[in-house]
């Protein structure tokens, strides 16, 4: 009997082909449902808008809001992706393999040719 053999992502470098996708992006990063980071990348030139401690929050609340809307995928079908924008940024939440993938982008740009972009990342991944 074939064993089924179960690759995990190259997160570090699918992080670095989605930031180099586009210059509007701030960040990428995946995290797992424990709130862990499992690798991340930020534009060399920008700072942080948060602390790590606030960066660990953010995590935590984005992984709660994404559970609880799990609890309508009976009748909506499966979550594809959030956005939540703020004045200084704009997070967008992709679910991925069972991890989530976390993006900021700057605030009030047009998110679509982004999403096409990390789309075809994750896409090409799956290949």
């Amino acid at each position: 009997m074939a064993e089924e053999v179960i690759t995990q992502p190259n997160y570090e470098r699918l992080c670095s082909n989605i930031l180099n996708s586009d210059k509007h992006i701030r960040f990428a990063g995946f995290v797992n449902d424990k709130s862990q980071i499992l690798h991340s990348a930020q534009q060399k030139d920008l700072d942080s808008l948060l602390t790590d401690n606030e960066i660990g929050m953010s995590i935590h609340y984005t992984l709660e809001r994404w559970r609880k809307a799990q609890n309508f995928t009976f009748r909506l079908g499966k979550e594809r992706l959030t956005f939540t924008e703020y004045d200084n940024v704009t997070l967008v939440t992709i679910p991925f393999k069972g991890k989530l993938l976390l993006v900021s982008t700057e605030p009030r740009i047009h998110y679509d040719p982004i999403i096409e972009k990390v789309n075809s990342i994750l896409t090409n991944w799956e290949k």
